[in-house]
């Protein structure tokens, strides 16, 4: 039994290690960056950028940084899309899919605990799931800016600022816009 145990949890292990080596597909195809960040970057600095502003707003961290490190975690069997690429229905189809076939390796405790986090994200109902909505988009725009600093393109950056400041509902977490806005290139007077 104890075999079997480790042997599906290698399984699990093995997608998640999977995910450094799913590039982030827009800026790829939109900034044309050879050396893209994965999914795994993203998904790290956006752990810390959550635990942070959770930490900052009172909220379940531990529950967070869960949601952060799942909410991406299907892309190691679907890859990942660039926002319109697939319709949102097929996506999220593709994604539940995807989802059961991971968790299918981890304990049945954990395995509908991480179920359970994974459809809350995807409802984007709660407090915590709005925030790492809100998370995932910053985190862009601070990797924006990182390439903006590297000397790609501002023009062409600017598109994945606004993405994210007009998916913000600056009512859900102030500090978010305050962050978004300060990131904003300033034109000299």
């Amino acid at each position: 039994m104890v075999r079997k145990n480790t042997t599906d949890l290698i399984a699990f292990f093995e997608y998640v290690l999977r995910l450094k080596r799913v590039n982030r597909a827009g800026w790829i195809s939109k900034v044309r960056i050879s050396d893209a960040e994965s999914v795994a970057d993203h998904s790290f600095s956006a752990c810390a950028i959550s635990m942070t502003l959770s930490d900052m707003l009172e909220l379940d961290t531990e529950r967070v940084v869960k949601m952060v490190i799942l909410h991406d975690l299907a892309e190691s069997i679907t890859g990942d899309y660039i926002p319109g690429e697939v319709d949102k229905n097929e996506k999220v189809r593709k994604e539940n899919k995807a989802m059961k076939t991971i968790l299918h390796y981890v304990p049945r405790n954990l395995s509908l605990e991480y179920e359970g986090i994974w459809k809350e994200y995807i409802l984007g109902k709660t407090e915590i799931a709005r925030l790492v909505h809100e998370v995932d988009k910053l985190e862009m725009a601070l990797q924006a800016r990182q390439y903006r600093i590297g000397g790609y393109s501002e023009q062409i950056l600017s598109s994945f600022f606004n993405f994210a400041k007009e998916s913000m509902n600056p009512d859900n977490h102030e500090i978010i816009s305050y962050i978004l806005n300060a990131l904003e290139p300033r034109t000299a007077d």
